[in-house]
């Protein structure tokens, strides 16, 4: 993850915590009280905020952007996305003494043999959510959102050798090839709750979605184990040739955004002392702008939330 990544997620975060802590302060939360084995809630009004944490997984058609196809674009000028194969042609041909071109010349005439099946590894993601109450049923909600996702794949290479011990009629080997970026995900949505218990209630969201994404990393490692750097080949690179045909890795590039819809089905929970937790699945159907091309499909995600108490010192004291 780059630097110049992790500061605006985290100019986002901050703006948005500055932005609706005052509110909090002043937003007002009661919770049930008993009478005479009876109990009714008054009122949860006003504004709250919470902390979201959980598991991120992207659709796996935007994933293809990394496979090393050859036949993808960017929209930064000053940057380009390889092909598998012209990027280790142009390797042995020009870096004579990268540890890969030293691989590629024990194969007499190798060549691509397969291509990968993409998709996205399930990925952290944290975020803020803010939340406008009218009633403990009506609510209009806020998320923003941060997951770093990642794209695996792996794809075969022919050596042009005899296989060993004579199984099949060429020597194919297997690699990694990897991609990598940050998602920003902003959702605002209506809040609608079905009390079930006393303290517990189903809670569902629905709302649009903008997403940004920018694309960090993609690499193919010629070694079976991803994490070696001795062998990783980047495919990802900046315009332009250095010393000894050398390519630099392309940074910072084009940050591209895209809109959708989403919807969540939790469990909220609250607590005497004031606060609530919530379980939430949520799914989203997103447009997912990668370079020159675009992608819709369905994102899922599960997490949990814990929506800060609006008298946190009291909360604090009342746990421990």
């Amino acid at each position: 993850m780059t630097y110049r990544t992790w500061n605006t997620a985290a100019g986002w975060m901050a703006a948005f915590a500055l932005a609706w802590t005052p509110a909090l302060v002043s937003g007002q939360m009661r919770v049930y009280g008993d009478d005479d084995d009876d109990y009714s809630y008054a009122s949860r009004e006003g504004l709250e905020f919470g902390v979201n944490i959980g598991v991120y997984r992207g659709f796996p058609q935007a994933a293809y952007f990394y496979d090393g196809a050859g036949d993808h674009e960017l929209s930064d000028a000053g940057a380009q996305i390889w092909g598998i194969q012209e990027r280790l042609q142009q390797l042995q041909g020009q870096q004579l003494t990268h540890p890969v071109t030293g691989i590629l010349n024990e194969f007499p005439a190798w060549n691509i043999y397969s291509l990968p099946l993409m998709q996205y590894k399930p990925s952290m993601f944290f975020g803020l959510k803010a939340a406008k109450f009218w009633n403990p049923e009506t609510a209009l909600v806020c998320h923003v959102d941060v997951a770093q996702v990642t794209a695996e794949g792996a794809w075969s290479l022919s050596t042009g050798l005899l296989p060993d011990q004579g199984q099949g009629n060429e020597d194919v080997r297997t690699y990694p090839v990897i991609g990598k970026e940050q998602r920003l995900n902003i959702a605002l949505g209506y809040r609608t709750s079905i009390y079930i218990t006393e303290g517990a209630s189903w809670a569902f969201e629905l709302g649009g979605l903008a997403n940004a994404v920018a694309i960090e990393e993609n690499y193919i490692v010629m070694s079976p184990n991803v994490g070696n750097a001795l062998y990783e080949v980047n495919l990802l690179t900046a315009i332009g040739n250095g010393a000894g045909g050398q390519l630099s890795p392309a940074s910072n590039v084009l940050t591209q955004w895209g809109t959708g819809f989403y919807s969540s089905l939790g469990l909220a929970v609250e607590f005497e002392e004031g606060g609530h937790v919530e379980l939430n699945v949520r799914a989203s159907r997103d447009n997912i702008n990668l370079g020159t091309e675009a992608y819709k499909g369905w994102n899922v995600a599960a997490f949990l939330t814990w929506m800060i108490p609006s008298q946190l010192g009291d909360f604090v004291r009342a746990s421990f």
